[in-house]
């Protein structure tokens, strides 16, 4: 198992008060706080806005608001050509770059402006009906029961099968396809993550073979018409745009929805107001999303330099930790609260910067349509006694069950 690298040096310069303890995978506080989200606070009160982690080898955290929204725009600084916690060695294995996560500016720029119109809302929302309809079944296949492991049977399905049509892949694999994303983003052994992103690769450039001969009606055909900077697309950077919705697209949204689904059993009252003003649902997920930001972003030191009277050196690993820039109090008054009438919502939980994300139009689309079905559909669901409800860490932060229960009609 390839886990943790050699601990590494402190940064020179640095106040010892602002050495402290963080694992990304498996924090002591996810557990002792409640949840990874409490726990997020609890490191946001503990932690100042830069400080240097000591667990995997040894990283940076950023999770103050301006400080994370500087860092996300400066690639000259902290970049996306490589990323990894603890940062991956020369092992000889070829480290594909995914378009256009690992680029940075300019180069960035002129490998997204071909995808920024897949990905509209205007496009996206063509889909509502769609998953609208899958939304309604999968909830009313379980209303009658008065029980579910809602991640499992509702929230892990709803936007990985979206995902799946849109993609033209096979709905019958998407447990196939879930486990490749969860290892790709959430396993703590590199080796793993490494053959989980070497399995996709490959599933891709079949999907890719067989669109340049049977073109469809389908996210991978579209995507194969492009052309980048005037050229046609190549079937290599194809797999490096497709590799990345890939993973992106199977994971983020699910967990997402299941946290605030999670919050909703926690907060009755909430819930009952959301069913007696529907109308307020868009700016709750929003508010939602803000407390449970899943996805916090690895970058690396370009080289030695100084940043807000911090050494960092070259190589550094970096975690831009959206999960905790979102709870900044200077940001968001009260901002451990979930305060659905909070007028400024202007969340990090899509990222910042050139890199926000891609996707944030679909999922928003499929998060609000599955909360109004939700509300409408289930009476006061609750967590079930009892049971547990495991969190893990990473680069996706994630629920592995959900049990609820609520009274069958």
């Amino acid at each position: 198992m390839a886990t943790q690298a050699q601990t590494a040096s402190t940064p020179p310069g640095i106040d010892p008060a602002l050495v402290i303890d963080f694992d990304l995978y498996d924090d002591a506080r996810f557990v002792s706080a409640g949840g990874i989200f409490e726990a997020m606070g609890e490191l946001r009160d503990q932690a100042p806005d830069v400080f240097w982690s000591t667990s995997l080898g040894g990283y940076w955290v950023i999770q103050g608001y301006d400080a994370i929204v500087e860092a996300a725009k400066r690639g000259d600084l902290f970049t996306s050509s490589r990323m990894g916690i603890p940062p991956t060695e020369d092992d000889g294995r070829q480290r594909r770059r995914l378009a256009p996560l690992n680029y940075d500016p300019p180069d960035h720029a002129a490998l997204r402006s071909p995808l920024n119109a897949m990905f509209t809302p205007a496009a996206m929302n063509k889909w509502s009906g769609h998953i609208r309809q899958l939304a309604v079944e999968l909830i009313e296949k379980v209303r009658p029961n008065g029980k579910a492991d809602m991640f499992d049977e509702v929230t892990e399905q709803l936007p990985v099968l979206i995902f799946i049509d849109l993609m033209g892949l096979k709905r019958e694999d998407y447990r196939f396809y879930r486990a490749l994303a969860k290892a790709a983003v959430a396993s703590q052994d590199r080796d793993e993550r490494y053959d989980a992103m070497l399995q996709a690769y490959h599933l891709l450039k079949g999907e890719i073979a067989d669109r340049r001969a049977n073109p469809r009606e389908d996210l991978i055909s579209r995507l194969l018409d492009l052309e980048v900077e005037g050229e046609p697309i190549t079937d290599e950077l194809a797999l490096a745009y497709l590799e990345l919705l890939f993973i992106a697209g199977l994971d983020t949204v699910a967990n997402a929805m299941t946290f605030a689904v999670r919050y909703l059993a926690l907060d009755q009252d909430l819930q009952q107001r959301l069913r007696d003003e529907p109308e307020k649902i868009p700016h709750a997920m929003e508010e939602l999303l803000r407390r449970h930001a899943v996805a916090p972003v690895m970058r690396s030191v370009t080289h030695d330099f100084e940043w807000r009277g911090f050494n960092f050196r070259a190589g550094d690993p970096v975690l831009l930790n959206y999960s905790a820039a979102n709870l900044d109090e200077r940001m968001f008054e009260h901002g451990r609260e979930v305060d659905v009438d909070r007028e400024r919502i202007n969340h990090v939980a899509f990222g910042a910067g050139h890199h926000r994300c891609l996707g944030r139009n679909l999922a928003r689309i499929e998060i609000v349509i599955f909360f109004e079905e939700l509300l409408s559909r289930l009476p006061t669901f609750r967590l079930a006694p009892g049971e547990e409800v495991p969190m893990r860490g990473g680069s996706v932060m994630s629920i592995g069950r959900l049990p609820l229960v609520w009274d069958a009609s």
